[in-house]
């Protein structure tokens, strides 16, 4: 199952790239949803091969969750796995120039599952499919806001 969003940002390419691509706040984000998740490899920076463990309340249930980046190439693309209980999450994002501060932010979620279980999640969420696909574009639209405002203020700031 592919989710796929795209949203043109009105900041810079390096800009968009940077805050969208800050797994480090995603890392962050996680635990505030109660994941207990820890960088792995001793990495400090964000990089290829850079990944976490730990686990995360699925559906009521403690289920491990795994996750690298498996390929970083600035200022135009970032990608992730993350496997979840027996599903996994491949995530590409398209960062495109569209003009000195636009940017068109393209992300693809493809899902999928390798057990029984996670089938039949991957089943209730095909028939929650448009409410998903909505929460997913409702969230870049509100992070891609975010970072246009941040951009502003910085721009104000000199």
């Amino acid at each position: 199952m592919i989710f796929e969003t795209k949203e043109d940002v009105d900041v810079p390419r390096d800009f968009a790239f940077t805050r969208f691509a800050d797994f480090t706040r995603y890392e962050q984000s996680a635990r505030q949803y109660g994941a207990d998740i820890r960088r792995v490899n001793g990495f400090t920076e964000i990089a290829e091969g850079c990944s976490w463990r730990g686990s995360a309340v699925v559906r009521g249930k403690a289920r491990g969750v795994e996750a690298v980046i498996t390929r970083l190439n600035r200022p135009e693309h970032a990608q992730m796995k993350t496997t979840v209980g027996g599903m996994t999450v491949d995530l590409d994002m398209y960062f495109e120039d569209l003009g000195p501060e636009k940017t068109q932010v393209r992300a693809t979620a493809q899902l999928k599952a390798t057990t029984l279980a996670a089938r039949l999640i991957l089943q209730t969420v095909k028939l929650a499919r448009r409410q998903v696909q909505g929460k997913i574009d409702s969230r870049i639209v509100a992070l891609a806001n975010e970072y246009e405002d941040e951009y502003r203020r910085q721009q104000m700031r000199g």
